[in-house]
């Protein structure tokens, strides 16, 4: 590579990036982080400058500012190119965190341009034989090197995590902005290895992701308000003062498909019931969302409402299982058993309920406690998972009571029941020698009842069980009592 050449590309670099700017802020589009663009593109500008001037100037003096005057574009371009990618994704950043950015950037730019009176930046600066700046690092130098790397590992992390939420576009600028991370990143890297012969292609990195971004900016929407709400996660719906459609983005659509059928978007359907206490919340396939109403007004007079449709899968997801044993909680069971009553009626298909409560738990948590009462519960809630998942469902009904809703007869249920009982009195826990046990009872829909009446009559069969469990117990204790008095006289 000669001086000559890399001067070509870098004059190459300024006309186009010059022209990406011009293009940028002529764009029609609304663009609602275009100084984001401009600037990060404005920072490559100054760089490419910088070099060429270094490059063609004579004097080692000459260089030096060359290079100081680089660097007001260089510190500020991976922070820039940060903060466009948080605006983008829309993530809550603080102004101190904001502010912190800028801090290792404002203190290289000072030691830079002192560079002349200290050695923390440059612990030496040398012309080599071919008229190239020859640079030994200083201690900050390192720092500065360590906080790119920092940062550019950031931006990548981030941009993979929003990956998988985007698709068409979207995905196109997310790729856009990993590559114009990487690209200066690489040629920092190159840069540093000794392998350009001492020519700085960082400039030319940089200037290539620049031009990357005014693409993704001029031809993929990137910072265009219109594809940001498009590829929101949110569903957006703007209604007028008469509930007519305004706007509706690409997820709303997909929750609710009639806001695309011709007279919704020719603003002539009533959307006042989407407002109703039935749309708080929606259940599409098996993905949540709750609505939220908000009141909006603009400056000319003209209100409505914003009906936003956020996604609340993975709250209700926890909501709905118990924390300890992940198994799912009472709240969900009764909904859950009326809708696989409904479609026992509909399907005329059997269905039963079983309950099981393990026997003497208060005595367990007393003699050995709380701590190993819950590794049994843990215990016994992945057996039941793992015998009763094939034909059911299973719950922590509460405490020690666990409920099982059975897609089949009441004899079937029974065998499971027996078969889960088997194997958890065969368990065997460090703390304690005996035998723990709990006991079932089952009942089978009969088409009529409700389902906490369903729920009642297994509920009386288990707690019959385990009356006679005690009472075996009784008498087993009774019996033993007697027979310790006997061997004594």
């Amino acid at each position: 590579m000669t001086t000559a050449i890399m001067s070509g590309i870098l004059i190459a670099g300024l006309i186009t990036t010059s022209a990406s700017v011009i293009l940028i802020l002529m764009d029609q589009h609304e663009s609602s982080l275009r100084e984001f663009a401009v600037l990060g593109l404005f920072c490559s500008m100054l760089m490419l400058l910088s070099y060429y001037v270094e490059l063609n100037t004579p004097g080692f003096a000459a260089k030096i500012e060359a290079l100081k005057f680089g660097y007001i574009g260089k510190v500020f371009v991976n922070p820039v190119l940060l903060m466009l990618a948080l605006r983008y994704y829309s993530a809550k950043v603080g102004k101190l965190w904001q502010g912190l950015l800028f801090v290792i950037p404002v203190l290289t730019l000072y030691f830079v341009f002192t560079c002349g009176r200290n050695t923390l930046y440059y612990k030496e600066i040398a012309l080599t034989p071919n008229g190239l700046l020859r640079i030994i690092p200083g201690p900050f130098y390192v720092i500065y090197m360590a906080y790119n790397t920092a940062l550019a590992m950031l931006f990548l992390s981030f941009c993979l995590y929003q990956r998988a939420s985007t698709h068409g576009r979207a995905r196109i600028n997310n790729t856009i902005l990993i590559l114009a991370c990487l690209i200066p990143f690489f040629s920092l890297l190159l840069y540093l290895s000794g392998q350009t012969r001492a020519y700085d292609v960082t400039s030319v990195g940089v200037m290539i992701g620049a031009l990357l971004i005014t693409i993704s900016v001029l031809r993929y929407g990137l910072l265009n308000k219109e594809e940001m709400l498009q590829n929101m996660a949110t569903g957006l719906i703007f209604l007028d003062g008469d509930y007519r459609l305004i706007y509706a983005n690409r997820k709303a659509a997909q929750i609710l498909p009639e806001l695309i059928t011709p007279v919704v978007r020719s603003q002539k359907a009533d959307l006042a019931y989407l407002c109703a206490a039935e749309f708080a919340s929606i259940q599409i396939g098996t993905a949540s969302y709750q609505r939220k109403i908000t009141e909006w007004t603009n400056s000319e007079g003209q209100h409505g409402k914003l009906l936003t449709f956020d996604d609340i899968t993975e709250i209700r997801a926890r909501l709905n299982r118990d924390a300890m044993t992940g198994l799912l909680n009472h709240a969900t069971f009764y909904p859950m058993l009326d809708d696989a009553m409904a479609e026992s009626n509909q399907k005329h298909t059997p269905l039963s309920v079983s309950i099981a409560d393990i026997d003497s738990f208060k005595q367990i948590n007393d003699n050995y406690g709380h701590a190993n009462g819950d590794i049994i519960l843990i215990a016994l809630a992945e057996l039941l998972q793992s015998v009763c998942s094939a034909d059911g469902d299973v719950f922590r009904y509460g405490g020690e009571e666990f409920a099982v809703i059975f897609h089949c007869g009441m004899r079937r249920s029974e065998e499971i029941m027996q078969e889960a009982l088997t194997a958890f009195s065969a368990m065997r826990f460090e703390f304690m020698n005996s035998p723990i046990t709990f006991s079932f009872g089952s009942a089978e829909f009969n088409g009529l009842e409700n389902s906490v009446a369903l729920f009642d009559r297994a509920d009386q069969v288990m707690y019959a069980r385990k009356k006679a469990f005690h009472e075996r117990e009784r008498l087993a204790a009774q019996q033993q009592t007697e027979a310790g008095s006997t061997a004594a006289k």
